[in-house]
């Protein structure tokens, strides 16, 4: 490649800049990079300092470059092969400025260096030249756009740092076609799919409630009172001043507000106003309250008297604090009440800005950023791992609500979360099993949400089928009329929204709720997903035009020409990915072994085995079993129903026994596991006078065996009046996990 020259104007307060972008290709030298240092915006003293162009490679090797000139207005670096000695994005590429005590640095530069290719040189040349040329405009472009920007702004301060914010998100978008920035130190991360936040304050805490609509008010007594659309409010006209009256917000046939956290200190803050007719009554109040049911009963959370003398024809704001209960997994219908008590006239007015939040100290209003449009979130959506098989929603009044099969298998130790939207009566919890014999625990209400449930659990039983998992309505007695519009099972503690993607992904230098405290731009995975056709380019690029007076215009034709081009490359590349297929073989039959190595044989259906009615029975896979294997068969069953071990190596053995006991009762139950005549560990186990007629049980364990190993179960009842009708081996499951 022949010697480049990259002009660039970077900012060392890293708030007044565009990111800037060096192409060259590997083993290069005589490239020369010019820096015009600005500092908040003002030409930077370059006198007595030290400038050093310092880099990681791919590999993460250190790299740097000390200036080989330094004026008054720009600083030169010469790169000799060295800094090139890599292919590839490099993770961090910026300059460093020292004088004395003080060291500076810019923001990260796109450092790029093409590899050497086996396309021919005159083919590497040409697509290299196309693509400087391409870096090159786009610099210019922005380099233009950065001197006309401050030519027109009044003030170096406020007005600087928004347009330039503007376009840093705007060239954000256009670098993430290319692959994604490698994130600088400790920048905090936040994920939108709306960055439409409105001119709200969010410098105070979030708010727990959803924005409150038209639809979600109820009349609940038209005689005493009507009720009426407002702007961004509600008024209620109170008609008798008879009875008392009023409307259920967040209300559509029952209560459908967001859950609050438990054991919290909160304060709830409303907005009032009265009409011209409003007649307040001396003594008489108007009460807003935060209501729930709780397993059937009525509970009061946050109460919010306002004396009706206090309410004027102004805009007045109200608040009250008050502590949360524990909202355990039976509760139910959180709504907000508001309320105007007899004796009172005319029309009231309640804006829709209402507000919930922790602490002591009310602050601004600001919508909810965890519910849609935004779904914010710190955390990038984990994949769903349930049944994708399974349609929703799901209608039933049965106690079994949900049954599907994991993508994976649940593991031993592994912690995973369960999240569900849903509804269900006062009277009932959602449950999640495994097994009907493997329970996991009860989902409780998500702070902040409308009906959904969340759980996070850590499996220590498994049974022989570890892809299930079923929800449940307890208590059975009670069962009735359930829904479930999604579902999301996820690896880890910590609960992702049920998105595939977000939009927006949002930088920050410290850990913040307040949305302008992070840079948004487009997340690089949608990127991928969905920008990567001429028509998504045009789309996001007319909207980065509002920001840049159209000026990306000039370089969408380009853009579009360079995707085109790589996509060509692209289909060239499959050509020689075709000489890939002996490798390809080579792999799978290395996997084969793997499976073999791995295997699992199952014994399914077997029938009872009789026990003579004594209190002990030993046996094995009964007749009229089948077998199924995957990978080798690593057992065999012998004449007696005892199963021999084929393939030394650690296996994880599961069972599924059945029992019929005869006479009253048994007191307590042991099933064991034994290996050549000896007992290796215990299998099932009971010790409750509950044992009566026919039930079944599972269990696992993990063994080492050898070859020739014979296995066989014992079970054993305890009590003179309980004996042995029949025993038998339903299923026994037999996976080899290591040498």
């Amino acid at each position: 490649m022949a010697s480049s020259l990259y002009n660039l104007a970077l900012d060392f307060s890293k708030e007044l800049n565009y990111t800037k972008a060096i192409m060259a290709r590997q083993g290069d030298k005589g490239i020369t990079v010019t820096v015009k240092p600005y500092l908040n915006g003002l030409q930077m003293d370059t006198s007595g300092g030290t400038f050093t162009l310092k880099g990681t490679t791919p590999s993460n090797r250190y790299v740097d470059s000390v200036a080989t000139s330094v004026t008054s207005e720009e600083v030169t670096f010469s790169l000799d092969g060295t800094f090139m000695s890599e292919a590839g994005y490099y993770k961090h590429c910026y300059v460093e400025y020292r004088k004395d005590n003080q060291i500076l640095t810019t923001q990260d530069i796109i450092f790029f260096s093409l590899g050497v290719s086996d396309i021919s040189q005159g083919q590497a040349d040409e697509y290299v030249s196309q693509l400087e040329e391409l870096i090159r405009k786009y610099n210019e472009t922005f380099d233009a756009f950065m001197a006309e920007t401050k030519g027109r702004v009044d003030s170096l301060n406020q007005q600087i740092t928004d347009l330039t914010g503007q376009a840093k998100t705007l060239q954000d978008k256009l670098d993430a076609l290319k692959e994604e920035i490698s994130k600088l130190g400790n920048l905090q991360v936040m994920y939108s799919n709306s960055i439409d936040f409105g001119n709200y304050d969010y410098s105070g805490n979030p708010n727990l409630l959803s924005k409150l609509s038209y639809d979600l008010i109820e009349n609940q007594n038209t005689s005493a009172g009507t009720l009426s659309k407002g702007e961004n409010s509600f008024k209620y006209n109170k008609i008798s001043a008879e009875t008392e009256g009023g409307v259920e917000l967040y209300y559509k046939r029952r209560g459908i507000a967001n859950w609050l956290p438990s054991n919290k200190t909160l304060v709830m803050t409303v907005k009032l106003r009265a009409g011209v007719d409003y007649s307040p009554a001396d003594g008489k109040k108007i009460l807003i309250r935060y209501r729930f049911v709780d397993n059937g009963t009525g509970k009061i959370v946050l109460d919010l008297p306002i004396n009706s003398n206090s309410i004027t024809q102004e805009w007045k704001e109200f608040s009250i604090t008050g502590t949360t209960p524990t909202f355990g997994p039976q509760a139910y219908h959180p709504w907000i009440q508001f309320r105007a008590q007899d004796g009172i006239l005319g029309e009231i007015e309640m804006s829709y800005d209402i507000k919930i939040e922790e602490g002591p100290t009310a602050t601004p209003y600001q919508p909810n950023l965890l519910v849609e449009p935004y779904n914010m979130c710190r955390e990038y959506p984990n994949e769903n791992i349930a049944d994708p098989k399974v349609k929703f929603p799901i209608e039933s009044g049965d106690h079994q609500i949900y049954q599907g099969y994991t993508e994976e298998e649940l593991m031993i130790g592994q912690t995973y979360t369960i999240t569900l939207k849903g509804t269900k009566p006062a009277s009932q919890t959602f449950v999640a099993y495994n097994h009907w014999t493997a329970r996991l625990g009860e989902l409780k209400p998500v702070d902040g949400l409308t009906d959904v449930w969340s759980l996070t659990f850590t499996p220590t039983k498994v049974v022989a089928m570890p892809k299930l998992f079923r929800v449940y309505q307890y208590p059975r007695s009670t069962v009735g009329a359930c829904q479930i519009d999604w579902l999301k099972i996820e690896k880890g503690k910590t609960r992702t929204p049920n998105i595939s993607e977000y939009k927006y992904r949002g930088i920050g230098m410290r850990d913040s709720n307040n949305p302008y405290d992070y840079v948004w731009d487009i997340e690089p995975e949608y990127v991928e997903d969905n920008l990567a056709t001429d028509i998504k380019i045009s789309e996001i690029t007319g909207k980065a035009n509002n920001y840049t007076d159209g000026k990306v215009s000039e370089i969408n034709s380009q853009l579009t020409a360079s995707i085109n081009e790589v996509d060509t490359t692209a289909k060239d590349a499959q050509t020689k990915a075709n000489a890939n297929a002996t490798a390809i073989d080579e792999l799978d039959n290395k996997i084969d072994e793997r499976i073999n190595d791995t295997a699992t044989t199952a014994f399914y259906g077997a029938q009872g085995e009789v026990s003579n009615k004594t209190k002990v029975a030993e046996y094995g896979v009964g007749t009229g079993y089948t077998t199924t294997a995957v990978g080798e068969t690593h057992f065999e069953r012998q004449s007696n129903g005892y199963v021999k071990c084929l393939k030394a190596g650690k296996y994880s053995i599961s069972a599924q026994i059945r029992v019929q006991l005869g006479g009253k009762y048994a007191s307590w139950l042991y099933t064991n596991l034994y290996k050549d005549g000896t007992s290796v560990d215990n299998l099932v186990s009971y010790g409750v006078d509950a044992l009566q007629n026919r039930f079944a049980a599972s269990g696992n364990i993990v063994t080492d065996l050898e070859v020739n190993d014979v296995l066989n179960m014992r079970t054993e009842i305890g009590v003179a009046d309980g004996i042995l009708q029949f025993t038998s081996c339903r299923t026994l499951v037999l996976t080899r996990l290591s040498d």
